[in-house]
């Protein structure tokens, strides 16, 4: 990750089973966007491990306008 330069959004589900938040995989994510500035998360409350198929509605909430603030290349 220190070597990717490009936005990056993290969507993490806060009942992931899998990959939970307080877990070593969840706080090196969770630890990025104070290390990184090009890394954005949002953590989706009542969301497991597949927050697009959970729930659509929450992660194109926090997806699409993050896009449209990207840069046009």
């Amino acid at each position: 990750m220190p070597r990717i330069s490009f936005p990056v959004l993290l969507l993490w589900g806060d009942q992931d089973p899998f990959t939970p938040l307080d877990g070593p995989v969840g706080k090196y994510f969770s630890s990025l966007p104070c290390e990184q500035p090009n890394v954005c998360l949002f953590v989706l409350e009542g969301v497991g491990h597949c927050p697009h198929d959970d729930r659509p509605d929450l992660v194109h909430e926090k997806l699409l306008p993050w896009l449209a603030c990207l840069p046009a290349s």
